[in-house]
C-alpha cells in the first residue's frame, strides 16, 4: 500500500449519481430476472491508465479516494491480484488487446531493430469488433501507444497527435516536445467519439498522467510544498503521482456522467485497468522495467451492463458484492472479456479467458499469469547502467507462488510467496527446490526466450528515436549475451549447448548465459 498523508482535496467524482448508481444494482439484484434483457451488443469502454498500481486508488486503499473508480468497483467487480504481462507500456498494451502473452503476438520490447511492433494481420479486439459492426476509435495520451507501434489497427478513428496537429486543435493541456497530452484533453476527444456516433461502439481510453510529472493536474490539486526546479518545473513524488491519479478519476467521472445523461449507462460495458505500475523505492527502485508486484500488480475493475449482473455467490468476493475478487487473473484476459460480453464468435480464440465467470458466479478453473522484461535486447541502456541484474527478466505465478528466472544471472533468480510476503523481501529460490521446480517447467514450457539481438535493422526512425528520447527511454543496446546454454528445470546441474528436450528426462529446456 502507498502510504501518504492527506495533502490535497480529494477530486470530483459522481456525487449523487453514485448513491443512485448503487440503488440501483441493489434493486437490479433483487429482482433477478424480473424482465429486464441484457443488451445484445453492448457499447464498450476500455481505459488503460499509464503507469498505474493498484494501491493507487481509493478502492485498494489509497489513503484518498478516487471517487469515480471506487464507485464503479463497488457496481461492478474489483480484481485485487491482476497481473500485467509486462512493465513496459507498448508490450502491456498489445497483451490487452490482444489477449496474447508477449511470447505470442511479438511485440517484445519498446524500442528495437524491430520486435517493436504488432503485425498487421494479428486479430486485436479492434479488429474483431470492427469486422462484427461495431464503430470503433481509441483516443490515447502518449507516443509508446501510438500508430507506430501499431495499435491503430481496427480503429475507425484513432486520435493520434498528427491528426490533431493537422488540425491545429493543439491546446494548454498539450507537451508537444514529448508527445504526451493531460487526461482533460484525453477525454475532451473521447467525449467527441461517444456523441459523435450511433452505437454500438467500442472506446478504448489511454491516460498518460501518472507516468511524467510533466502532466501537472490544475493547481488546486497539487499538493503544497511539492520540490520543484530552477526553471519551475514540479519533481516526481509520491504526492504528485496520487494527485495524477486521482485528476485522471475526475476526468473520467465526465465520461460516466455523459453516459448517464444519454441514458447509455447500464448498457455499456466498462473496463477499467493499467497497463503496469510503478516502483516508488521499493527494491530500491523509482519506475517500471522490472516484474515486482509494485510493477505489474496492476487496478482491474469490470463493470457489466446492469441486465447482465448476478448475485455473487459461492465466496467470490472477498466482501461481498463490491468487494475484491481474491483469486489469480491476468490483462490477457481483458479482450476475450469484452469479445464474450459482445458476443462475438472469437472469445475463446485467445490465451487469456473470459473474465465474465467471476462477475456471474459461476465455475472457473485456477490461472497462472506470465510476464517478462526483455530490457536487454531494448535500446535503453540506460536502466541497466544501474540494474545489470535485470537485463532479461521471465517471470510465471500461480497466484500465492512467483517466479523470476534471470537466465543471465541465474543464481539470482527469485522466488516469493506472496500470500505470505506480499512485499517480497524473502527470496526462497534456492531454500525452495519443491515449490521453483514445476514453476520453472511451465516457464520453460512456453518457450518464452529472446535469446538473441533482434536482427531485423532498419525499421527505427530518427524522429521515433528523437520522440522516445524526449521521453527519457533512449539509449545504446546494452551488452547481452548472444551465446547461451540450456539446462533442465529438474536437472539445473547439467548444462548443454543444443536447444533440445533435456537428455535425462525429456523437459524443456532453461536457458542460461555462456
Amino acid at each position: 500500500m502507498i502510504h501518504q498523508r492527506p495533502s490535497s482535496p480529494p477530486t470530483p467524482g459522481l456525487g449523487g449519481r453514485a448513491s443512485q448508481a448503487r440503488l440501483t444494482l441493489a434493486l437490479t439484484l433483487l429482482c433477478g430476472a424480473c424482465g429486464s434483457a441484457e443488451p445484445a451488443r453492448p457499447n464498450i469502454i476500455l481505459v488503460t491508465m499509464d503507469t498505474t498500481r493498484a494501491d493507487a486508488l481509493g478502492t485498494y486503499g489509497a489513503e484518498l479516494p478516487t471517487p469515480c473508480f471506487d464507485t464503479l468497483a463497488q457496481e461492478g467487480a474489483r480484481f485485487d491480484l491482476a497481473l500485467s504481462a509486462s512493465a513496459v507500456t507498448p508490450v502491456s498494451h498489445a497483451s490487452i488487446l490482444t489477449g496474447l502473452y508477449p511470447y505470442q503476438h511479438g511485440l517484445r520490447v519498446l524500442s528495437a531493430h524491430s520486435g517493436f511492433r504488432l503485425d498487421a494481420d494479428l486479430p486485436t479486439v479492434a479488429t474483431r469488433l470492427q469486422a462484427e459492426g461495431y464503430r470503433t476509435g481509441a483516443v490515447h495520451s502518449a507516443f509508446p501507444v501510438s500508430a507506430y507501434f501499431g495499435f491503430d489497427e481496427g480503429f475507425d478513428v484513432f486520435e493520434s497527435f498528427d491528426s490533431v496537429m493537422r488540425r491545429g486543435e493543439l491546446g494548454d493541456s498539450w507537451d508537444t516536445q514529448k508527445f504526451q497530452r493531460r487526461s482533460d484533453h484525453t477525454t475532451d476527444l473521447a467525449l467527441d467519439f461517444i456523441e459523435g456516433g450511433d452505437g454500438p461502439y467500442f472506446l478504448w481510453i489511454h491516460y498518460w498522467d501518472p507516468h511524467d510529472p510533466a502532466l501537472t493536474p490544475p493547481p488546486e490539486l497539487i499538493p503544497p510544498g511539492l520540490p520543484r526546479s530552477p526553471e519551475g518545473r514540479l519533481g516526481g513524488s509520491i504526492p504528485l503521482y496520487l494527485a495524477e491519479v486521482r485528476y485522471v478519476d475526475s476526468q473520467f467521472a465526465r465520461i460516466v456522467e455523459t453516459l448517464q445523461d444519454r441514458g447509455e449507462y447500464d448498457q455499456t460495458l466498462l473496463v477499467i485497468t493499467a497497463d503496469h505500475g510503478e516502483g516508488l523505492g521499493e527494491h530500491g527502485w523509482w519506475a517500471h522495467r522490472l516484474l515486482y508486484q509494485e510493477q505489474i500488480r496492476v487496478p482491474l475493475i469490470v463493470r457489466a451492463p446492469r441486465a447482465t449482473s448476478a448475485p455473487v455467490t459461492g465466496g467470490l468476493m472477498t466482501g461481498g458484492p463490491g468487494g475484491g475478487v481474491a483469486e489469480l487473473v491476468r490483462t490477457i484476459d481483458i479482450a476475450p472479456t469484452i469479445l464474450d460480453y459482445a458476443r462475438s464468435p472469437f472469445a475463446g480464440s485467445t490465451e487469456g479467458r473470459s473474465l465474465r465467470p467471476y462477475l456471474e458466479g459461476l465455475p472457473r478453473k485456477p490461472r497462472t499469469a506470465y510476464a517478462d522484461q526483455i530490457n536487454g535486447y531494448d535500446h535503453n541502456a540506460r536502466m541497466l547502467e544501474k540494474r545489470p541484474n535485470d537485463d532479461l527478466l521471465y517471470m510465471v505465478s500461480d497466484g500465492r507462488h512467483k517466479l523470476t528466472w534471470r537466465p543471465t544471472h541465474p543464481e539470482l533468480s527469485e522466488l516469493y510467496d506472496i500470500s505470505s510476503d506480499p512485499k517480497e523481501a524473502d527470496n526462497i529460490f534456492l531454500q525452495r527446490p519443491d515449490i521453483a521446480g514445476p514453476l520453472l517447467v511451465d516457464l520453460a514450457e512456453r518457450r518464452p526466450w529472446v535469446v538473441r539481438p533482434f536482427p531485423e535493422a532498419g525499421e527505427t526512425s530518427d524522429d521515433a528515436s528523437a520522440i522516445l528520447q524526449g521521453l527519457g527511454y533512449a539509449g545504446g543496446a546494452a551488452d547481452t549475451p548472444e551465446e547461451w546454454l540450456w539446462t533442465c528445470p529438474a536437472h539445473r546441474e547439467t548444462l548443454y549447448e543444443v536447444f533440445e528436450p533435456c537428455p535425462r528426462c525429456g523437459g524443456a529446456p532453461l536457458p542460461v548465459a555462456k
